[in-house]
């Protein structure tokens, strides 16, 4: 608020904008970036596009109102917008159940 109403444009004071900068090099380097994240979103990955084919080739997992014919479009559109709100825990159970997966296959951090 301070650096906009000294310059009339919404910004940052020279130092509160270095810190921010620091901070998120820290995060991309230390956080998102490290190789135990990278494992960890590929993981996460996997199992989406996994629990979406499946639903794709086995709608009848899915519920009645979002059940298409197998394999077709529609039924991968279902599967997609099904995945897509399931939160983690259930998507890991899912991936365990239906797919048969092991707890060291499955993101981390998630009971199922």
């Amino acid at each position: 608020v301070q650096a906009a109403m000294k310059t009339g444009r919404i910004g940052m004071e020279p130092d509160i904008a270095e810190a921010l900068a620091a901070f998120r090099k820290f995060n991309y380097e230390e956080v998102y970036l490290r190789p135990e994240s990278r494992h960890q979103a590929d993981q996460v990955i996997a199992l989406l596009r996994a629990l979406v084919e499946f639903y794709t080739v086995s709608p009848d997992h899915l519920p009645e109102d979002l059940r298409f014919t197998s394999g077709s479009t529609q039924a991968q559109h279902s599967a997609v917008a099904y995945v897509a709100g399931m939160t983690d825990r259930f998507a890991c159970r899912q991936g365990a159940v239906l797919l048969g997966w092991s707890e060291d296959r499955l993101p981390q951090g998630i009971d199922v």
